[in-house]
């Protein structure tokens, strides 16, 4: 199975995303929650929800996580914070039934331009999420933090000066 052979529904797909990260980060014990943090964040996937398929079989999803843009020193309180903000997010988008905004990239990752919003002080974070195919049967769920000067550049309507 490929990308191309199944259509995944977006709203079912991150409400099956947003089930799992409460089940990985919030319904289990911090002790379990800080084992997948430290996990992923020392650039390691996590073993994090099966898609049944039905007729097209199963599709395995690891969990991972890009920090390379978060400001600041991240720990598991902040992250934590981070991800509460982002299925805050992703609930309110599902329920109001809003359009996701899903971008596509050429290397087939779905990024689901639903952002959680953390600030501190005058910092602030912005997490999203991405899907991507990796192969038969297999796929990752990719937590990344965007740029925020970028991030809110754009929501503004001004162009990246670097993108010229």
């Amino acid at each position: 199975m490929n990308y191309q052979d199944v259509s995944l529904n977006p709203k079912v797909l991150l409400g099956a995303i947003n089930e799992n990260l409460n089940r990985h980060f919030f319904a289990a014990s911090r002790a379990s929650s800080k084992q997948v943090y430290h996990l992923i964040d020392s650039g390691k996937a996590a073993a994090f929800m099966r898609i049944d398929m039905a007729d097209a079989g199963e599709v395995l999803c690891d969990l991972v996580l890009d920090t390379s843009l978060y400001v600041g020193k991240l720990n598991f309180g902040r992250f934590r914070q981070s991800l509460a903000a982002t299925m805050q997010a992703i609930n309110e988008a599902i329920a109001a039934d809003a359009k996701l905004n899903a971008l596509s990239s050429k290397q087939g990752e779905i990024m689901f331009n639903v952002p959680g919003v953390v600030q501190e002080g005058q910092q602030i974070n912005i997490m999203v999420c991405s899907f991507k195919t990796l192969g038969p049967g297999f796929a990752t769920v990719r937590l990344m933090y965007l740029d925020p000067d970028q991030y809110i550049a754009a929501a503004q309507g001004k162009s990246d000066p670097t993108n010229q």
